[in-house]
C-alpha cells in the first residue's frame, strides 16, 4: 500500500533543468522553428527571429501572429507540466534587420485559470501583456560573393543574431505594465466613439523606496479630453479592477497623473481597499486627493518627445 501511494504522487513531464531544452526541441520537431529558450529565475522564455516583423503597409503579418502563437504554446506546454516552479511566461519575437521586437508576457496562474475556464476569454486577453521595442543587434559578419558582371568579389554584411538574456518577470512589474496597458485600451476605445479622444498616451512603474515600501505610478496624456476629471476617474477604476483581481496588497500607494490637465491623485492603499469595499466614494476620493500635477513639459519628457526650444519657454494653456 505505501508503495502504491507513493506511485500516485503527481507526474511531471519536464524536470526541473529541462526546460529549455524540451521548448526548443518541440519547436524545431513540431513546427519547424528554431527558438532560444531561457529560464531565469521563475520565468521561462523564448525567442524567435524572423527576417521581418513589419509588411510594406506597416502593419504585423498574420503569419508573425501566428509564429507567436505557436512559440507561447510550446512554452506553456512545458511549464504546465514541470515540477521547476514557474510564475511567469515571456515570448520575443525580433526581426533581424531593423531590430524591432514584439514581447508576449503572461501570468502562469493566469494560464491555469483560463485553461479551467475561470477566466473569461475577454478577461484572459487583457490580462496578457503586449508590448513593443527595439533591441541592440549585433554587428553582421562579411559574406563575400562574385559580382557576374564584374568577376570582383562583393561583400554583404549576414545580419549577426544577438545575444539573448532574459530578464525574470517581477509581480509588479507585470501589473504595472498591464494596467498601463488596460489604460490605454480603454481611452482608445472610448475615443472610437468619441472624436475629441483621438489619441492616448500611458505608463506605468513602480518603485521601491528607501524603507522598503513600494509605490505606483501611473501616467498618461489623453489629447483633447472632454472633462478634467474623467482620465483621473478612469485610471483610478482600472487600477482597482486589476489589484482587486490579482488580491495584490503589495504597495503602499499609487499616484495617477493626467498631465495635459495637469491633474494628479495620490491615495493610499487603504484609501483603494476601502474603495473597493464600497467605504468611500469616487467623488469622495477626488475631492479629498486631487491636485494639481507637474508641468506639460514634463509629461512629453516622459514619453520620449523633444520639444523645441520656443515651446519650452512658455506653456500652452491648458483648458480645465
Amino acid at each position: 500500500m505505501l508503495f502504491s501511494f507513493i506511485g500516485c504522487g503527481p507526474k511531471h513531464t519536464y524536470l526541473s533543468g529541462t526546460l529549455t531544452k524540451a521548448v526548443e526541441s518541440i519547436l524545431i520537431d513540431e513546427q519547424d522553428l528554431t527558438a532560444e529558450a531561457q529560464v531565469a529565475g521563475k520565468t521561462l522564455g523564448a525567442v524567435l527571429y524572423l527576417d521581418t516583423l513589419i509588411d510594406p503597409s506597416g502593419q504585423v503579418p498574420k503569419e508573425v501572429h501566428e509564429k507567436m502563437g505557436q512559440v507561447m504554446q510550446a512554452v506553456t506546454r512545458v511549464a504546465l507540466s514541470t515540477d521547476q516552479p514557474i510564475d511567469f511566461l515571456q515570448v520575443f519575437i525580433r526581426d533581424l534587420k531593423q531590430g524591432n521586437e514584439l514581447i508576449v508576457t503572461r501570468s502562469m496562474d493566469d494560464t491555469r485559470r483560463a485553461n479551467a475556464e475561470a477566466l473569461g476569454v475577454e478577461e484572459s486577453i487583457n490580462r496578457t501583456v503586449f508590448t513593443q521595442g527595439h533591441y541592440e543587434s549585433k554587428p553582421g559578419t562579411p559574406k563575400a560573393h562574385l559580382d557576374p558582371g564584374q568577376g570582383e568579389p562583393e561583400v554583404d554584411l549576414v545580419p549577426g543574431i544577438p545575444e539573448f538574456h532574459l530578464k525574470e518577470v517581477t509581480l509588479e512589474a507585470f501589473l504595472a505594465d498591464q494596467i498601463a496597458q488596460r489604460i490605454r485600451f480603454s481611452f482608445a476605445k472610448d475615443s472610437q466613439e468619441a472624436a475629441e479622444n483621438p489619441l492616448v498616451l500611458a505608463d506605468g512603474s513602480v518603485h521601491e523606496s528607501p524603507d522598503g515600501l513600494r509605490h505606483f505610478y501611473f501616467s498618461m496624456i489623453g489629447f483633447k479630453s472632454k472633462e478634467a476629471s474623467s482620465n483621473i476617474s478612469g485610471m483610478l477604476k482600472i487600477v482597482n479592477d486589476v489589484f482587486g483581481g490579482y488580491e495584490f496588497t503589495g504597495y503602499a500607494t499609487v499616484e495617477l497623473r493626467d498631465y495635459l490637465n495637469r491633474q494628479k491623485l495620490v491615495v493610499e492603499r487603504q484609501v483603494l481597499e476601502d474603495f473597493r469595499n464600497k467605504k468611500i466614494t469616487e467623488k469622495e476620493i477626488l475631492d479629498r486627493y486631487l491636485t494639481e500635477s507637474q508641468s506639460v513639459q514634463e509629461a512629453f519628457k516622459l514619453f520620449g518627445f523633444n520639444l523645441p526650444q520656443e515651446a519650452t519657454q512658455k506653456e500652452p494653456a491648458i483648458a480645465k
